[in-house]
């Protein structure tokens, strides 16, 4: 049946991306050659437009396919979900082989090269996309999605998995930030039937503990089982998000937290969790289930979720390590039949769930009287100092906000690991304001004169690492964008009471210079945006450069 199923895969591809797949530069090439480019190029797209959500047409602007591309077939920024999307592509015409080793090792030498910017031994075609791929570096929201597909059947043999296991093991050290998608020609000639842009989804829905309403509007409420809502993701993903204002946005601090109950709590989840809002053309009860309310069973059709994108992909993260868990979670979604509301309405509550009354840790430090008494303390001497959500300050000349304080204060603390954090996630560093590492920051022994001076001096390090960054390029350029706050903590470890501003600035081109020699010594192939995350490594470099300092001295 293999034969069969590649012969339909090729058929799609001929139909769908034969008008939009440049073979410009294979022209040369004998009329067989031409077609084995086009198969991998478009089945390159195709992966693309299938895991991106994207037409064929924008899909095939992704083919990197060319001499010299190191193994990368496609590439792709998707600055909505800030993923991008690096896809190595085989065509097997007998679907049967997988991906061989040396292909394989090829593209993860490839995908090293790109994560540190050396587009020096890249093609052109990889060249021309140097600006799209640097906005994805330089970004620290970024997720890098890797694809490997394949009309084979076969699964890919133990050792060229290994090595991308190695790799996913390395680069995500210490959180998970790469993801690995298997295409092999079953996924793919499923994806083909369901079709890439996908028809309005209809589901079957079973509810614990329902409730309804039918007025003004009908809907039905309950508790689904995570399990199930894993499901939707697998099979409907990333279509079933369409109309929301957010899609998953990877491992963030909430999401964090989210996958954290699911693990230790998971019958806990739904006492913690918000929930899901689902919005559909239609809802049908079926009769199976009778009629109480202890259970029932729904048909679904034209369903998308437009509040709960973080709760449904922190679900799904867990559906292949953590199914167990997963059975005993319970979540609570509420479904709005959109049949007799208003053409606006639908818009209305996707709006309004996204906006209304979101609520982050960093309100619960309005709570501490510390902030309010280095606020009172900043304003007699015309300081404007503002903590609380919403808050703005009017002049970066004597205004500043929680987040400015926390980052100074970090990075001037002693102990390099509250920096590495507040690069990492600085929410941590406000978890909870009755103890560490929030109470080494804000305590009764802070001033808000000494705040502000540590806020000043953190302003002139950034203002001269940016000037870095603009003057740079390639890997060392990523040095200034995620080793900034590495950067800043051994800057302010040089300083003293009278260090002016000018001797700052000179301190902080040494270091980014010593920073950067010592990493390269270090961790030549590391990505950056994950090296100044890992505490491990960045205890390392500390000791590092804090030798590299004193050698120099002598």
């Amino acid at each position: 049946m293999s034969i069969i199923h590649v012969n339909q895969i090729r058929g799609y591809l001929e139909s769908n991306y034969r008008a939009f797949i440049d073979l410009s530069d294979v022209k040369d090439k004998n009329l067989q050659e031409q077609e084995d480019f086009f198969l991998t190029r478009g089945l390159a797209a195709f992966s693309i437009a299938h895991l991106a959500g994207i037409d064929a047409e924008s899909a095939a602007k992704t083919i990197t396919d060319s001499y010299h591309d190191n193994g990368i077939d496609a590439i792709f920024f998707d600055r909505k979900e800030y993923v991008l999307h690096i896809v190595q592509s085989k065509f097997r015409k007998d679907g049967a082989k997988s991906v061989d080793r040396g292909d394989i090792q090829k593209f993860i030498q490839g995908i090293r090269d790109l994560l540190n910017a050396k587009f020096d031994r890249f093609n052109d075609k990889i060249r021309d996309k140097k600006s799209e791929i640097e906005s994805a570096l330089m970004n620290s929201r970024s997720k890098l999605s890797v694809t490997i597909s394949y009309t084979g059947l076969q699964p890919l043999g133990e050792e060229p998995k290994r090595d991308l296991d190695d790799m996913l093991s390395e680069l995500n050290d210490p959180s998970e930030q790469i993801k690995l998608n298997i295409l092999n020609q079953r996924t793919l000639h499923s994806a083909i039937v369901k079709g890439v842009s996908c028809g309005p989804i209809n589901i079957d829905v079973g509810l614990l503990q329902w409730g309804k309403t039918d007025t003004p509007y009908v809907s039905y409420y309950g508790q689904v089982a995570a399990s199930e809502i894993a499901n939707w993701w697998k099979d409907y993903y990333p279509y079933i998000f369409g109309p929301n204002i957010r899609s998953f946005l990877g491992i963030t601090e909430v999401n964090n937290d989210l996958i954290d109950t699911l693990k230790s709590e998971p019958e806990h989840f739904w006492y913690f969790n918000n929930g899901i809002t689902v919005l559909c053309n239609s809802i049908k009860k079926k009769l199976f289930g009778g009629d109480t309310r202890e259970s029932g069973y729904f048909e679904c059709s034209g369903v998308s979720i437009v509040n709960g994108a973080q709760t449904v992909g922190s679900i799904a993260s867990l559906f292949s390590t953590n199914p167990a868990q997963l059975e005993k979670a319970r979540v609570f979604v509420r479904f709005i039949a959109l049949e007799n509301c208003p053409e606006s309405f639908s818009l209305s509550v996707t709006r309004a769930t996204n906006t209304q009354n979101k609520i982050d840790k960093r309100d619960f430090i309005s709570l501490d009287p510390e902030q309010e008494r280095i606020k009172t303390e900043l304003l007699l001497d015309e300081v404007e100092y503002v903590y609380k959500s919403g808050e703005r300050y009017n002049s970066t000349i004597n205004g500043f906000d929680l987040i400015d304080a926390t980052v100074a204060l970090a990075c001037s603390y002693e102990d390099i690991s509250l920096s590495v954090q507040a690069k990492r996630e600085i929410g941590k560093l406000w978890d909870d304001s009755n103890k560490p590492p929030y109470k080494l920051l804000f305590n009764s022994g802070l001033t808000g004169e000494a705040l502000w001076g540590k806020v000043m001096r953190q302003r002139i390090i950034d203002e001269k690492i940016t000037d870095f960054v603009k003057t740079a390029d390639g890997r060392e350029k990523l040095f200034g964008i995620h080793g900034n706050r590495f950067i800043a903590h051994k800057v302010f470890s040089q300083l003293n009471q009278t260090t002016t501003t000018e001797e700052i600035k000179e301190v902080t081109d040494n270091i980014i210079n010593i920073v950067i020699k010592q990493a390269d010594t270090l961790y030549p192939d590391a990505y950056l945006a994950h090296l100044f995350k890992n505490l491990t490594k960045c205890k390392l470099l500390n000791e590092s450069v804090n030798q590299a300092i004193i050698d120099e001295a002598f």
